[in-house]
């Protein structure tokens, strides 16, 4: 399971090296993953599909206060066993462009 948040690039300030993998995702577009290029973590990831958006690694900011999520995308993969908070949109696929 991945936990990510959504930012827009333009309030995001990305420094230091990383090493990147590309790949159609299921939507059909292209999406970058980062990563560190020391230890391998994925840091952040960008899309051709929310093209001014970068969504960067919950576990990237250390802290166990973070905000809990308000949608969960691609459940129709998730497994069984994870719990979610109650009250957040759930998509079965990737979240839908009107849902920006």
């Amino acid at each position: 399971m991945r936990s990510g948040a959504a930012y827009l690039k333009s309030q995001v300030r990305v420094e230091g090296a990383s090493r990147v993998y590309a790949r159609t995702a299921d939507s059909g577009y292209e999406i970058r993953f980062h990563f560190c290029p020391n230890c391998g973590s994925n840091v952040y990831w960008e899309g051709d599909r929310f093209p001014d958006e970068y969504g960067i690694a919950v576990g990237s900011f250390a802290d166990p206060e973070f905000a809990s999520p308000i949608y969960s995308v691609y459940e129709e993969s998730m497994h069984h066993w994870v719990r979610l908070p109650s009250g957040i949109n759930h998509f079965p696929k990737g979240r839908p462009l009107a849902n920006r």
